[in-house]
């Protein structure tokens, strides 16, 4: 997967537009010899498919949480696992509660796909996720944004505290409401619904397409955050600072030329 980009500044445009970019948000097209794992230091790598997952920016802060906890870039995760963590951060806020970390370490299992990338899957026997797949998983087309928010650039091998040898855990703690794992799995079983922009943009994670935030920086809401079991408290403390559906896009940004 090295290869290069075939990002335009018709299509960074584009981007602002269609994923809500915020005004100052600094956007630079590769240069030939760049690549999508090993960004230019102080930028992050971000893949049109990683939008059409559901990433956004400004990242909200639960999504900067889990990502400087599993210690890899947005763009080292594959569509699926991205809309697994912008579905359920979305789905807690329309309910009025927020995907902690703690929740995202409880139910969520973070492991590679047998190359370089990183997949999501439940940690929970009750939880599943609907299989679908992005027709367009490719890398040719990215870009680099300021990284203002201390978020992980290069892609790297995953920490140990993400390591899990284990199986699916049955347990079930009531949250946002649902006592029953029954009703809260019917729910989050198709949970690529959650990333449609109309939902984003409800929940505040998407500004409305066409009309970006004023700033990179974000009037993020607080929310409350869910009740939940305490998990290895030295390790929260450090981090403090597959399910997809068809996601191609309406407007086709450029076609790739031959080197």
């Amino acid at each position: 997967m090295r290869l290069r980009s075939y990002l335009t500044e018709d299509g960074v445009d584009i981007w602002r537009k269609k994923y809500g970019f915020p005004a100052d948000l600094e956007v630079r097209i590769p240069r030939p010899e760049e690549r999508v794992q090993n960004p230019p230091r102080g930028w992050l790598t971000i893949c049109e498919v990683s939008l059409r997952s559901g990433f956004r920016f400004p990242p909200c802060e639960e999504v900067v949480e889990i990502l400087r906890f599993c210690g890899v870039p947005i763009s080292q995760f594959v569509p699926a696992g991205i809309v697994r963590i912008m579905g359920l951060v979305a789905f807690f806020r329309e309910h009025g509660g927020r995907f902690s970390l703690d929740q995202f370490r409880d139910w969520c299992d973070v492991r590679s796909d047998g190359g370089e990338r990183m997949e999501v899957r439940s940690n929970k026997a009750w939880l599943e996720f609907e299989a679908r797949k992005d027709r367009r998983h490719d890398n040719t087309l990215f870009g680099y944004v300021k990284n203002s928010w201390s978020l992980p650039e290069v892609w790297d091998m995953l920490p140990d505290r993400c390591r899990r040898v284990r199986g699916k855990e049955r347990d079930f703690s009531p949250v946002l409401g649902f006592s029953e794992p029954r009703e809260l799995a019917n729910r989050l079983f198709s949970i690529y619904v959650y990333v449609e922009e109309k939902r984003l943009v409800q929940c505040g994670i998407s500004a409305d397409p066409g009309r970006p935030a004023e700033t990179s920086r974000g009037g993020d809401r607080k929310r409350k955050a869910v009740s939940t079991p305490p998990r290895d408290p030295d390790v929260a403390a450090t981090v403090t600072s597959d399910a997809c559906h068809d996601l191609t896009p309406e407007v086709q940004i450029l076609t790739p030329q031959s080197p």
